[in-house]
């Protein structure tokens, strides 16, 4: 697996938008290639490397006939029970900034195959991932101060949380010692939401409306939505995997252009 430094991703980034305003429609590979700023077998090259398929393999994952075909198989995945081992473990702490005095937190930046994240951890509890744009780092800092006013912070300057973005985002069939442990405090409804998510495999995709039923709340999509924004760990809580019905890939918390670039790394991966 390759971790794209920033520069690198920008250009994913690029190429995203410019599918979304559909240059791809109009002028093609060449085209589209030529509006990131690279040649087409640079911009071929970089996306192999990233996703281990060429620029119109990977854009061909994003269309919305093939969202909405991957969407119905998750369904029968999901309905059949044919999950795998959950990688992920929740540890939960009631809502409440007065929640975690006893917390001694170290967070550090770090890059990631989808630009710089921010990852805090409690020990070997993870408490925090988000994804960092040009420009945000003292606001995700003050995000994760504000989350866990009470705690003890302080920034990782062995750079150790590096050794573990990069086995977050290792290979599927990567052999982990034990799940992530992964540590959150919310309300009932979101934790239940959260821990739904959980169930959904890397390369699966579920609409809004299926996750309400999922946790037992079929006329709640609007809150189910609500509870998926707040997700304060990216990617191990797969928010990400959640798309509206008609197949579109909708906003996200760290920028829309990110979760198509989740969801298709995920589906060239699986």
């Amino acid at each position: 697996m390759n971790i794209l430094n920033t520069a690198e991703y920008r250009y994913i980034d690029l190429a995203i938008h410019a599918f979304d305003e559909k240059v791809w429609d109009h002028s093609g590979v060449k085209g589209l290639a030529a509006r990131v700023g690279l040649g087409k077998d640079e911009l071929d090259t970089l996306f192999e490397r990233w996703a281990g398929v060429d620029l119109s393999w990977f854009m061909r994952c994003l269309t919305s006939s093939q969202t909405r075909k991957r969407m119905m198989e998750s369904r029968n995945l999901l309905a059949a029970s044919l999950l795998p081992t959950l990688c992920c473990q929740l540890k939960i702490l009631p809502a409440g900034p007065e929640q975690g005095a006893e917390l001694n937190i170290k967070y550090g930046f770090y890059p990631s195959p989808f630009g710089d994240c921010l990852l805090a951890m409690s020990g070997r509890e993870i408490c925090h991932l988000s994804f960092v744009d040009r420009g945000e780092w003292q606001l995700h800092r003050q995000e994760l101060y504000k989350k866990w006013q009470q705690a003890t912070i302080i920034a990782d300057e062995e750079e150790d949380g590096g050794h573990v973005v990069e086995q977050v985002f290792a290979p599927i069939d990567t052999e982990l010692p034990a799940p992530w442990q992964l540590l959150v405090k919310g309300t009932a409804f979101q934790l239940k939401v959260w821990q739904a998510l959980l169930a959904i495999p890397s390369g699966a995709m579920i609409s809004y409306q299926d996750l309400a039923v999922q946790v037992g709340h079929p006329t709640a999509c609007r809150a189910v939505a609500s509870a998926v924004a707040a997700n304060p760990i990216g990617y191990l809580i797969p928010c990400h995997r959640v798309i509206r019905k008609s197949g579109e890939i909708s906003q996200y918390r760290w920028g829309s252009s990110r979760k198509k670039a989740m969801l298709g790394w995920e589906a060239c991966r699986v």
